[in-house]
């Protein structure tokens, strides 16, 4: 089997920002964090856990944010190798298809949404917006799917709201996070399972059960699924041999853990 492995869903901040960040979300979530939240602590988590690339997703939370992040993933992409940083635009800014353009033509191979922080839905026109001239630019459009389990009470992705998105738009390189939808892995099976669309399987190990977890997998098909881990938010090391302990094939389990993610960034 190729031990080769791409983490699509990683998270990680400036140094000076990651100890107040990681405090600050750890306790708004109920959950420890894995790392230390900064370049070095993720890249020192693979080299322990035989992970070659890890894609890093950045939030955006308002609009003003755009120039920091988009310079502070600038300077990962330029310095390390073996990290891969996205981009990231606020929906409703209204020089979105400007922010989409400058980050394609910095080279950026997607953008992440995560409607949960933008308190945004992702059916709301300023989300489809974003992932309309986004898909439309050849660009991956990472979304966080499902309940944010620091956010439960009002969750803005659900498989539905991602049926219609699929339905309306399209999106050739669309990656629905934690399976679909985290916690909400009835509807992924019925509404999702099986279309068009990428799901990165993090932050999923210990919340469903494996005979789900396995069986929204083959519904889908191992071609349309990427290894993840929501790092620092679940660890590496223990989200790979939760992947293999699933009744998964070596062919599978290769699309999964490398071929896909790498088809993708490569595109």
């Amino acid at each position: 089997m190729d031990d080769r492995i791409i983490d699509f869903h990683t998270h990680i901040w400036p140094d000076r920002l990651a100890p107040g960040t990681i405090k600050a979300l750890s306790a708004a979530a109920g959950i420890p964090a894995r790392t230390d939240g900064t370049a070095e602590g993720l890249r020192r988590s693979m080299a322990d856990s035989g992970i070659a690339l890890s894609v890093v997703l950045p939030v955006i939370t308002r609009t003003e944010q755009f120039d920091s992040i988009t310079g502070f993933a600038s300077t990962i992409n330029e310095k390390y190798e073996d990290l891969v940083s996205f981009g990231a635009v606020f929906p409703g800014d209204p020089d979105h298809k400007e922010r989409l353009r400058i980050l394609k033509e910095y080279g950026f191979k997607g953008i992440k949404i995560h409607p949960d922080y933008h308190r945004v839905a992702l059916d709301a026109k300023e989300s489809m917006d974003i992932i309309y001239e986004a898909s439309a630019l050849g660009m991956i459009i990472s979304v966080h799917a499902g309940i944010d389990i620091g956010l439960p009470d009002h969750p803005c992705s659900t498989p539905e709201m991602a049926a219609k998105v699929l339905d309306e738009i399209g999106p050739e390189k669309l990656v629905l996070a934690h399976t679909g939808g985290w916690k909400l892995w009835d509807e992924t099976e019925e509404l999702l399972a099986g279309r068009d669309v990428y799901f990165d399987l993090s932050f999923t190990d210990g919340y469903i059960r494996d005979e789900q977890w396995e069986r929204i997998i083959k519904k889908h098909g191992a071609k349309r699924c990427l290894f993840g881990t929501d790092s620092p938010w679940s660890g590496q090391k223990e989200t790979t041999e939760a992947l293999r302990r699933l009744d998964l094939t070596d062919e599978e389990c290769r699309l999964i853990l490398y071929e896909n993610a790498s088809g993708l960034l490569g595109g």
